[in-house]
């Protein structure tokens, strides 16, 4: 047996904290256990009770004759060392620390927890928790927690890391007829973290998706390689909370972890194929979609719909994810008049008006899963006067049955009573049912986004460029003491990776003018590691066309930096040929205590911090991500598109820079910080025509992930 095997397919089982006292978890523990029919062997311990529920208890670990595979222990934490001594000696190979009072409640609550792991992992003993509600595996009938009843059993594994949500949510899916194959509460992961768990459950065979509800990651390393192997086979779908400053505060004091950047999450569940759904509600959303109905292999979706309203919020819903209804081709369109009446809506959104009766949902959802012109379809039905729920519902899974067509269908019927027969009736014929036309349409679009992840990942490969003369100059700067680089040597580093700059040239004085070779106009800036904001400084002047002019520039610019800063290293005025204007965009990257080193894509120029478009992933960077950065910002419109007198950029070269600056903080980890602000872009022509690297000697690691 591995390791997990033995906490989760457990042969017998010693309850440390059995107990007669029904208000302590200790005896709920015991009642699921029991009541859930687990027919291994199961040890009580509790030295104050001789039997409870006619079992035996033992006074200690050393009394119990059998091995154990699994010790849960529910008792105070401050005990959880001494017997975690004992189990070691015992020779128990798995735990459950359900003991609350660790990292989470301070310095001393930290001191025990990393005890408890020291002597764990002296005896090599892998354990849940602590601070967990504990776990459920159905195929065993072990229900070994003590919040909730047995699920119903199913081929969804579910990961909470809040134990009062874990009960809560397999109370709630036990009404919506929602199965489960493992249930785990994954607690401060002082041992056992998400990465292992997904890792290990995609393995069985009745795991065919993965639910997580997250708070924070300890270890992404392992998430992420875990998460990289998984996703091609099975969908992991994840609600993460703590999208705000408050909700990530919140998430630290709640789990004594480091939680990173949110949106440092968001683009590590993208980078490893993960669905971030966003709801907890959203989960079993997703779940019915993903067990019930094909994934989409597109993202073109139409709406079928008796009523106009719902049609239009499923239209917001689907522009919200920057999709529009899918575009009807004319033979669509001329196959649906022949079956609708003449007032029907003659687009997407397909209304067929409220009084449509079974026939006319068949006739219109057999011609829209038969045309080419969409990947998918949302059903919605309200409940009028003429509407028939549930014949209806008959009629469309006769249909799909008949059809067996590899395209999903997504039923939102709006309505309590009236509808509840038709939508169990749906429910139980393999129907993805949803209450609101935007819970179809959020789960449609991440069907898809799951897929279409899946596929980047399945044909991705990175391409690392390399430089010995950036690893020279890095080396030397740090040797002279340089931790801020000013732009002129800034460039340097990133012409040696091939990113292209405009040309610039550095003068300490201004009697270099004279034999200064470049093209007018130009561009002047203060050369200083001490002014960042060369604006706000007064020290950049544009549209200079003689040496003239230069010079008299050359005289202001550093009488202006003076006067912003009088402490300011000067090294000079950095002179540059001007560039035609363009998107002017950002590239920038920096470190996260938990994500170590991350990439960031969008909108620049001054107004960055205000607009805030940008997008994010870590390095290495793949062609194939590249791409996806700049697709996840607005300002993508506007670069294939064009604006104005602005041609459209070419976005290979574009992804092709991104892949270069990636390549370059990869393989220089001294680079704490980097910033190209702007990047100047029109058509082909791509410049880096400012930017600012920060040095660290203290290198640190920063790959989390690598395909």
């Amino acid at each position: 047996m591995q390791a997990f095997d033995y906490l989760f397919h457990p042969r017998s089982i010693a309850l440390i904290g059995a107990t007669a006292k029904k208000e302590k978890v200790g005896y709920a523990l015991l009642k699921n256990i029991l009541d859930g029919g687990y027919k291994g062997k199961l040890f009580l311990v509790n030295p104050k009770y001789d039997e409870i529920e006619g079992l035996k208890v033992y006074k200690s670990i050393d009394e119990i004759n059998e091995d154990i595979d699994l010790a849960i222990i529910a008792v105070p934490l401050k005990i959880v060392p001494e017997v975690m001594e004992e189990l070691g000696k015992k020779g128990v190979k798995s735990a459950v620390v359900i003991s609350a009072g660790g990292r989470e409640t301070g310095e001393e609550g930290r001191r025990l927890e990393d005890e408890i792991v020291n002597i764990a992992k002296k005896y090599g003993i892998r354990f849940l928790g602590p601070n967990c509600f504990g776990f459920i595996n159905t195929e065993i009938n072990l229900n070994a927690n003590f919040g909730s009843s047995m699920p119903i059993k199913g081929d969804t594994a579910f990961i909470s890391q809040s134990g009062a949500l874990f009960a809560s949510i397999l109370d709630w899916a036990i009404n919506e007829n929602i199965g489960f194959s493992y249930c785990v509460s994954i607690g401060n992961m002082a041992d056992i973290e998400f990465g292992e768990l997904i890792g290990y459950l995609s393995k069985k065979e009745n795991v065919k998706r993965i639910l997580i509800y997250m708070e924070s990651l300890k270890n992404v390393e392992s998430f992420a390689k875990n998460a990289l192997n998984v996703t091609p086979k099975i969908p992991i779908i994840i609600a993460k909370a703590g999208r705000s400053e408050h909700g990530i505060k919140a998430a630290v004091s709640h789990t004594g972890a480091i939680a990173g950047k949110d949106f440092l999450y968001s683009a590590l569940f993208k980078r490893t194929g993960c669905v971030r759904a966003l709801s907890v509600e959203a989960l079993f959303d997703l779940t019915e979609g993903f067990s019930k109905q094909p994934l989409p292999k597109g993202n073109r979706f139409v709406i079928l719909t008796n009523a106009g309203g719902p049609g239009v919020l499923a239209t917001d819903r689907l522009d919200m994810w920057n999709l529009g209804p899918a575009q009807l081709s004319s033979e669509t369109m001329e196959k649906l008049n022949k079956v609708l009446p003449p007032v029907w809506s003659k687009n997407n959104p397909v209304d067929i008006i409220g009084d449509a009766p079974p026939e006319r949902y068949r006739k219109a959802l057999d011609i829209l899963l038969e045309a080419d012109d969409n990947d998918g379809i949302i059903g919605i039905m309200t409940p009028q006067f003429m509407t028939k729920p549930y014949e209806t519902a008959v009629e469309i899974v006769n249909l799909l049955n008949e059809k067996k067509s590899d395209k999903p269908f997504y039923f939102s019927i709006i309505g309590g009573q009236k509808v509840e027969k038709a939508r169990q009736f749906l429910e139980k014929n393999k129907v993805a049912v949803y209450e609101t036309p935007e819970e179809a349409v959020d789960s449609m679009v991440l069907s898809w986004k799951y897929n279409y992840l899946k596929s980047l990942i399945e044909k991705d490969s990175v391409k690392i460029y390399k430089s010995s003369e950036s690893k020279s100059l890095i080396k030397q700067y740090l040797k002279n003491g340089k931790t801020l680089l000013t732009e002129y040597e800034t460039k340097k580093i990133l012409q040696s990776y091939g990113i292209p700059i405009n040309k610039t040239i550095l003068l300490k004085t201004i009697g270099e003018i004279n034999d200064l070779k470049i093209n007018f106009p130009v561009v002047a800036k203060i050369s200083s590691p001490d002014i960042l904001h060369k604006t706000e400084a007064g020290g950049v002047i544009l549209n200079i066309e003689n040496k003239q002019q230069l010079k008299k520039a050359f005289e202001e610019i550093i009488e202006n930096a003076k006067n912003y800063k009088k402490e300011a290293r000067i090294e000079g005025v950095i002179v540059e040929e001007q560039v035609e204007k363009g998107f002017e965009l950002i590239i920038g990257s920096a470190r996260d205590k938990l994500f170590k080193q991350y990439l960031m894509f969008g909108f620049g120029g001054v107004y960055t911090e205000f607009v805030k478009d940008v997008s994010f992933d870590f390095p290495p960077l793949s062609k194939n991500f590249a791409y996806e950065m700049i697709k996840e910002t607005k300002v993508y419109k506007l670069l294939k598109k064009g604006f104005r007198n602005i041609p459209p950029a070419n976005i290979d070269k574009l992804a092709e820079v991104l892949i270069r600056v990636s390549s370059l903080i990869y393989e220089n980890p001294q680079i704490e910080e980097l910033d190209i602000n702007p990047l100047i872009v029109s058509g082909d022509n791509i410049y880096a025509v400012d930017g600012r690297i920060k040095l660290n000697k203290k290198t640190e690691e920063h790959l989390i992930l690598k395909l």
